[in-house]
């Protein structure tokens, strides 16, 4: 493999990738060619995490491949095909913080994150609150990503819209919820807001300071990607 196919890096010093706004990132956990369609016609870059680029269809090539790199089957392959590989040695962070922090896109959507290992999962919700962007981790059937704190979209009434603190939350006001959010104090080993449901088309939703997740049905993905 030539010598530069391979770019080593810490996360101290990142190396500018050259992205557009809106980037598909895959992971190791798996996802479908159904949704991986589905991302991709709203994204306009391709990247995977480490082994995330197993389960890219022979069709997709990734401009990047970044992490540690000991999951990547066939390097030479990938490299071969135009992606870059981008290998970051330290193993104090996670594949998907290690490629977040080197995507400066506006907007990513992250398969591949969510239905597989637990502790890999509440790692990149964690990364969500810790680094507050417009990132979408999308799975089967869900949608996660940090709420900013002025959000509104436009859902089929009935829809699910759920709340999950990982800081404790006051403040948090409400249009169009079933369930009322107004003067509760919201933690993760307290009050929760799981299992709310729209009842009206215009769903509004404010808070103060940072940490709150939404959840949604991952069938409004693209409801959620162009809301914001």
């Amino acid at each position: 493999m030539p010598e530069r196919s391979i770019f080593t890096m810490s996360n101290k010093l990142i190396e500018v990738l050259e992205l557009r706004d809106n980037v598909t990132l895959v992971g190791g956990a798996g996802f479908s060619k159904t949704l991986l369609s589905r991302s991709l016609n709203l994204t306009e870059d391709l990247v995977a995490a480490d082994g995330g680029a197993n389960f890219l269809p022979t069709q997709s090539v990734p401009k990047y491949i970044i992490g540690d790199l000991d999951s990547l089957v066939s390097p030479e392959k990938w490299v071969g095909r135009g992606s870059k590989l981008v290998e970051i040695k330290e193993q104090d962070s996670t594949d998907f913080d290690k490629c977040i922090s080197s995507i400066k896109s506006k907007k990513i959507i992250a398969l591949g994150f969510m239905d597989q290992r637990l502790d890999h999962f509440l790692a990149a919700c964690t990364s969500l609150v810790r680094h507050k962007r417009l990132i979408f981790l999308v799975g089967k059937r869900d949608i996660i990503f940090h709420l900013p704190n002025e959000f509104s979209i436009k859902l089929p009434i009935n829809s699910r819209v759920s709340l999950y603190p990982l800081k404790d939350i006051k403040n948090v006001e409400a249009i169009g919820l079933k369930y009322p959010v107004e003067n509760i104090i919201f933690s993760s080993v307290g009050k929760i807001g799981t299992s709310n449901v729209s009842t009206c088309k215009n769903v509004k939703i404010s808070y103060k300071g940072s940490g709150m997740l939404g959840i949604f049905s991952s069938r409004h993905l693209d409801l959620l990607y162009n809301s914001m």
